[in-house]
């Protein structure tokens, strides 16, 4: 299973004002109460996903398109094609391919270097700190020539084999200082990135040289991709000790704190905290409409987030 955004000892601390230690029952073990904590974890992080439209953890992708239509535009000045693909921050491009729209498909690979992001993410490569919010656009821009009119309307048709998302990982060893490399269960999107290890008292920002993936991503035309379980190398070596499923991260921060309160959510939609009070016009409130205030903010939080095509 991947990392969620979260993971119990994030949840455990934050400033929720939940009794984790009676989740799942009272009496629980702690391996039994850790258990659930994580399967919280991981359906708030589908929670966040489902509610954005998309998944905000780097992933690596292969979209097709027609045009030139609505998503797959000529500019008129340049002659340049703009694929205006699903997912967002676009952080690479890996291939892409073109085709008449006939059948059957005859692929021309479009060279390196004849393609690039729009609007590459501020905040996550080429800084010294980790990003605090969502920045990054959608769409790839291609060489004249590539796509044209030549064909009509939906004349041509595109695959693009790109990552999307920021690079979000959990330590699968142990760490100890001075390391300059982490072995951690997704290394996608992570070449040149600032991320933080998020571990308390002990949370350090490193910056990451390179990655060497276990079983790298085979791409659709030749070729692979760092993806999945590997190692980084860190630019410098880390400060503290760090134990195994400790998150690695450039998520910003408030979609984990979103996690955070879809967690919440769920121990109070089991009733585990749930109070009645008296208030001064008679009336009574309960933990419920406490509920639905705090579905409302991580909504509002992710609200920058959500995918719209």
């Amino acid at each position: 299973m991947s990392t969620p955004y979260v993971t119990p000892s994030m949840i455990v601390n934050a400033p929720t004002g939940i009794s984790w230690s009676i989740i799942p029952f009272p009496k629980a073990t702690s391996a039994e109460q850790t258990a659930e904590q994580m399967n919280m974890c991981v359906r708030a992080t589908g929670i966040v996903n489902a509610y954005c439209n998309q998944v905000l953890k780097a992933t690596a992708d292969t979209e097709r398109l027609n045009g030139p239509d609505f998503r797959l535009t000529i500019e008129q000045a340049t002659g340049n094609g703009r694929l205006m693909l699903s997912r967002w921050p676009i952080t690479e491009v890996l291939q892409v391919a073109v085709s008449a729209n006939s059948f059957p498909r005859q692929w021309q690979l479009i060279p390196s270097g004849m393609y690039e992001v729009e609007r590459p993410p501020i905040g996550v490569y080429n800084t010294t700190a980790p990003t605090a919010a969502g920045d990054g656009g959608q769409s790839v821009l291609i060489a004249s020539g590539y796509v044209s009119w030549v064909n009509g309307r939906q004349g041509f048709t595109t695959s693009t084999t790109y990552v999307n998302g920021w690079p979000h990982s959990s330590l699968t060893s142990p760490v100890a200082p001075p390391s300059a490399t982490l072995l951690v269960d997704d290394v996608t999107a992570f070449t040149g990135a600032t991320a933080t290890i998020y571990d308390g008292s002990q949370t350090e920002d490193i910056l990451v040289l390179a990655v060497t993936a276990n079983t790298p991503y085979a791409l659709p035309y030749g070729g692979t991709t760092p993806a999945g379980p590997g190692t980084l190398t860190l630019a410098a070596a880390t400060a503290y000790d760090h134990v195994a499923g400790t998150v690695v991260s450039s998520l910003p921060q408030d979609i984990m704190w979103a996690t955070i309160l879809a967690t919440t959510v769920q121990a109070l939609e089991a009733g585990i905290t749930t109070v009645s009070i008296q208030n001064l016009p008679g009336t009574q409130t309960t933990g419920g409409m406490g509920i639905i205030a705090l579905e409302q903010e991580y909504e509002n939080i992710l609200k920058p987030y959500r995918r719209v095509i």
